[in-house]
């Protein structure tokens, strides 16, 4: 156990230490994209041979199938296997009848394994803005017979508000981002789409929704923004486990290179005392009385 604590506090280090930024520009990370490049040819390669109305997936005792349209949504599909140590992270930790709030849902791939994870007497509320991502959510929750999960065309932030939303490659991508607009201003060919955002405290109450027992974030480099605005929730003692994808590059280049360590710092002071970074860009964090185990 003792080597195990010095691993993650090394991790905890390495991952937020100016080091990743300096191997960042050195070329290093382009090493990752390069792998990176080359299965997402091969998905197409494979895609290819047989056109694929669905990909299914399995992880643990649980199936999803999902609606494939083309080639980049087969390859996003297929990457849902990228995240199995995650979603299997969160499943190990949810019970039957918990709520989870699924923050930046996309077409639903964490939607869909959850929502049977929580069974008939749990809920899953998911937020995704963008539109066509948001038609194939439904659509997903549809194919997999989901009576458990409410979805909501919305954003969650700090403010309400309307704010553009860029558009980033294919509707399956998951990588729409409020913050990159900034970023991308310049820029002639950017994508727009205005959405509404509101702090999750607020449409809490105006919707009247259950409060999440287990919370999961993927908002593309909106993260701090997103659990300011669920201050109170988060120091509710029903609110236990926060999956948060911290998007490093994103907050680098719009000039919130120090945002990782705030938002470890901000859990840390509403209670997710436990904190692990379960690969290079999730962070774990729990409540107390919730121990994290290895995956």
């Amino acid at each position: 156990m003792r080597r195990e604590f010095q691993v993650h506090k090394i991790l905890n280090w390495l991952y937020t230490s100016s080091l990743r930024n300096v191997l960042r520009k050195c070329g290093i990370i382009n090493i990752f994209k390069f792998i990176n490049n080359l299965q997402t040819s091969n998905l197409y390669f494979e895609y290819e041979k047989s056109h694929p109305k669905f990909f299914q997936a399995q992880i643990g005792s649980h199936e999803s199938s999902f609606l494939i349209a083309d080639k980049k949504e087969y390859a996003r599909a297929a990457s849902v296997n990228n995240d199995k140590q995650i979603i299997q992270f969160l499943i190990n930790k949810i019970k039957p009848g918990d709520c989870f709030w699924d923050i930046g849902a996309s077409v639903g791939f964490y939607t869909a394994f959850i929502a049977k994870a929580v069974g008939g007497n749990g809920k899953v509320i998911a937020f995704e803005p963008e539109i066509k991502s948001f038609n194939r959510l439904l659509q997903n929750i549809e194919n997999n017979k989901l009576k458990n999960v409410y979805p909501y065309k919305v954003a969650l932030g700090n403010a309400q508000a309307k704010e553009k939303l860029v558009i980033s490659g294919h509707y399956s991508s998951g990588a729409h981002s409020l913050i990159a607009q900034n970023h991308n201003k310049k820029s002639r060919n950017v994508e727009y789409e205005e959405v509404e955002v509101f702090r999750g405290d607020d449409f809490l109450l105006q919707q009247n929704i259950d409060l999440p027992t287990v919370i999961k974030i993927d908002v593309e480099g909106a993260e701090e923004e997103v659990l300011k605005g669920l201050s109170n929730i988060l120091k509710d003692k029903k609110c236990v486990l926060v999956i948060c994808e911290v998007h490093f590059s994103i907050l680098e280049s719009s000039g919130h290179g120090d945002t990782p360590k705030k938002i470890q710092r901000f859990l840390n002071d509403n209670g997710f005392v436990k904190q692990q970074w379960l690969d290079y860009s999730h962070l774990a964090a729990l409540k107390d009385n919730l121990r994290i185990n290895s995956v």
